[in-house]
């Protein structure tokens, strides 16, 4: 699996756990990262900018540090 997906897991997972409205929560951090979560897959190569952006896209919109 790619970091990036498992980063995508990990901000799904705090979205149920904290019973957040996942498309507008996931719709805020595709703005801000410049990409969809849904398009992030176990195969999806890891890019150190994508990365880097959905980290700082989470923190910003749901206060969680990756």
């Amino acid at each position: 699996m790619s970091v990036l997906y498992d980063l995508r897991s990990k901000i799904d997972k705090t979205i149920e756990e904290k019973k957040l409205d996942g498309a507008a929560v996931r719709g805020k951090i595709a703005l801000q990262a410049g990409f969809l979560l849904s398009f992030v897959s176990p195969s999806t190569p890891d890019d150190p900018v994508k990365i880097e952006k959905l980290k700082k896209a989470a923190a910003a919109v749901m206060q969680l540090h990756l």
